[in-house]
């Protein structure tokens, strides 16, 4: 079982005695959901002074009808997964518990100074001018406004913890377990998973808090990419888990 999770009660801080199986994503998936997605087996606990849920790129820009990626399919993929309403489920439960929510957002400043062009997805954010400071596009969707409470992360880079101060965040609040949600599962998510899993942070995904462009991009994310770095779960499983 993995050191954050224990079956039949509450995971032990990194002082208190860990369980035997420290390495991350030895297991195999049990379960696999209607949507394709292979996920853990439910049943551990998760311990909420240990946990921190990150929302990360849940913009207008980024996953609304109107926005600057709207054309990439994102919107309808967003929609499909109900991603927004599920996404404000857990944030409702994390701060019903004490579980810090951080929202984690794309801000560009106007022109895009600061942004290098050595990528199409940068060269993409520039031409379409998105995710700009003060616009509407830069701004969270409707549903996943900070709340008092909460914290904001901002960043340029696809991963949350490129140049963001998330690491100090994390380690102010006391917390080695993130479950990281939001968009898009295959670029900002998966980056942030395999940051937080190199930098020694245990990582969850719940994937129906999560999307991207489109079901096929979403599903190999999860079900390749993730699965040796991150526990790969849904959001009901983990509210459960933080009972």
């Amino acid at each position: 079982m993995e050191p954050y999770m224990k079956a039949g009660g509450a995971a032990t801080g990194h002082n208190g005695n860990a369980p035997a199986e420290p390495v991350l994503g030895v297991k195999p998936a049990a379960t696999v959901a209607a949507s394709g997605a292979k996920k853990a087996a439910a049943g551990y606990r998760l311990d909420p002074v240990r946990c921190a849920l990150i929302i990360q790129d849940m913009q207008n820009d980024v996953v609304m009808e109107g926005g600057a990626f709207a054309s990439s399919g994102s919107p309808e993929h967003c929609k499909q997964q109900n991603a927004i309403a599920n996404a404000s489920k857990l944030a409702q439960a994390a701060r019903a518990r004490g579980v810090p929510v951080i929202h984690v957002w794309f801000v560009v400043e106007p022109g895009a100074p600061g942004v290098t062009m050595n990528a199409p997805l940068f060269e993409g954010l520039a031409d379409a001018k998105a995710l700009v400071r003060g616009s509407w596009g830069c701004a969270p969707v409707p549903g996943l406004e900070a709340q008092t409470g909460d914290h904001v992360v901002e960043k340029c880079r696809m991963s949350a913890w490129e140049g963001t101060r998330l690491e100090t965040v994390l380690k102010a609040l006391g917390r080695d377990v993130v479950i990281v949600s939001g968009a898009w599962t295959n670029m900002s998510i998966e980056h942030t998973a395999r940051t937080g899993a190199d930098k020694g942070y245990f990582v969850l995904v719940p994937e129906d808090a999560c999307s991207t462009m489109n079901a096929e991009w979403h599903i190999a994310s999860v079900n390749y990419a993730m699965q040796n770095v991150a526990v790969v779960t849904d959001i009901d499983t983990v509210i459960a888990a933080w009972a």
